[in-house]
């Protein structure tokens, strides 16, 4: 888990051009969904707020929003968790989406509170990406996590 977390913070923090930066999914976020969902109990709130912090450090953005946005998400995740199971898979996808868009949201919401910040349409675009990328990112993640099992 700590590997998975040191890769998605190196995966946000890559160079690259201002349209990848506009619209990559925001793996850290993706990767505490996963998690959440599949270990259940694992991951504290207390956890998921110093994951948050130390991606505020990471990025350089205002201390404290990715840690509210992550426990945010994950708070409505929990509350959601049953009626999940039992949706399509589209449908979870539009649910992935929707935590994924608040997690943006809150993170903008708190950069502005600090701030003068401008909206624009990466704040709906970037989640979109990520919930259309979460069957691929989900069956990655479960198949490292069967080979780590069957080695040890």
């Amino acid at each position: 888990m700590i590997v998975a977390f040191f890769l998605a913070l190196v995966l946000e923090t890559l160079p690259s051009g201002p349209i990848y930066g506009m619209v990559h999914p925001d793996f850290v976020a993706m990767l505490l969904l996963y998690w959440s969902i599949r270990s259940g109990s694992e991951l504290s709130y207390t956890l998921i707020w110093l994951i948050g912090l130390l991606q505020d450090l990471v990025m350089g953005d205002v201390p404290g929003g990715q840690a509210i946005a992550a426990v945010l998400m994950i708070y409505a995740l929990v509350n959601g968790m049953s009626r999940v199971r039992r949706l399509f898979v589209w449908e979870q996808l539009v649910f992935i989406f929707m935590l994924l868009f608040l997690h943006r949201l809150v993170v903008w919401l708190w950069q502005l509170w600090s701030g003068p910040v401008s909206w624009h349409f990466s704040l709906l675009l970037s989640p979109l990406i990520g919930a259309l990328l979460w069957p691929l990112f989900t069956y990655l993640l479960d198949t490292l996590r069967h080979h780590l099992k069957t080695s040890s």
